[in-house]
């Protein structure tokens, strides 16, 4: 699978290198002795636990996540956790969904302050699936025996944790398409997570190359909350939505729905996996001889993946 657009190959931006070298020595400090408190425990963990879902990226870790989990008390993480209000993560959540799509529809300031908002709580989400990393890390390289208070301690936490963490994301993945506001942002934050984790922090990758989705609101003019008619048939968008079933059912459902008497992205779609029929197949053919949006919008579907 290629890269998304701004990122490129393995190389990750400067920003976030040297975020994470800041992660280190800040995981370093505060580890000089015992974390017996509930709040740092819980920042100790985040800390490890971006540094163990970003290996491929940062090199070998395990040193850094051993040395930083065997200095928290397993009362303290236990602490930590039940500490965590599911409710007011879950809305805390919610609202940056709403904050990222209302930064598609303004303009400077105003745009900005809801992408920083954004930003931040998924940032927190983030550290909560961060700790849980660390936690589940902490039991997996326990070793053999009998499992100790220690281990059972932090095996009830990270039960507890996965509990809530459940909570706080139900019904909003599927809500995921509010992000494109800031897919940029998200897919430099995919990117440098490990292969293995990205599906799973939903909150980053979820419809992160969907950009296309920002023109069903987003007016050309640029007008603060204005809508404009969305084109599919551009090649972009055409070649986009030839692929991605979730912007397919999101245009069909769109109150911006295209003419009918051109080339849909349903059929685009079906005709790219064989599935159109005869009749469909026909008609697409001879109106894009007369067409020439639809036209681009059949040739992009013919060009081969890169």
């Amino acid at each position: 699978m290629s890269p998304p657009p701004d990122v490129d190959g393995d190389t990750i931006s400067p920003e976030i290198q040297k975020r994470y070298a800041e992660t280190r020595r800040e995981l370093e400090t505060s580890t000089q002795s015992t974390v017996t408190g509930a709040k740092e425990a819980g920042r100790v963990l985040a800390l490890a636990g971006d540094l163990w879902r970003r290996r491929d990226i940062l090199g070998d870790t395990t040193r850094d996540v051993v040395l930083a989990v065997d200095k928290v008390e397993a009362q303290a993480a236990q602490a930590f956790v039940a500490g965590v209000d599911p409710a007011a993560e879950h809305k805390k959540l919610a609202r940056a969904l709403d904050d990222a799509f209302d930064s598609i529809l303004e303009e400077g300031e105003e745009r900005a302050l809801y992408t920083h908002s954004a930003e931040l709580a998924l940032a927190a989400r983030d550290a909560l699936a961060s700790a849980r990393a660390a936690l589940a890390f902490a039991l997996d390289n326990a070793g053999g025996g009998a499992e100790s208070n220690r281990l059972a301690t932090l095996r009830t936490a990270k039960t507890e944790l996965d509990d809530k963490l459940s909570k706080i994301d139900r019904g909003l993945v599927k809500k995921a398409r509010c992000l494109v506001g800031i897919n940029q942002a998200r897919r430099r934050e995919a990117a440098a997570l490990d292969a293995s984790e990205r599906a799973m922090a939903w909150w980053w990758s979820a419809r992160s190359n969907c950009d296309f989705l920002v023109s069903l609101y987003r007016s050309e003019e640029g007008a603060p909350g204005a809508q404009t008619r969305l084109d599919v048939t551009s090649k972009h968008n055409a070649a986009h939505l030839a692929t991605c079933e979730d912007c397919q059912r999101d245009v069909e459902a769109s109150s911006l729905a295209y003419t009918p008497q051109h080339v849909t992205a349903s059929s685009l779609w079906r005709r790219q996996h064989g599935e159109a029929t005869q009749a469909e197949v026909a008609f697409m053919d001879t109106h894009a001889k007369s067409c020439k949006d639809c036209q681009r919008a059949l040739d992009a579907l013919a060009q081969p993946e890169e």
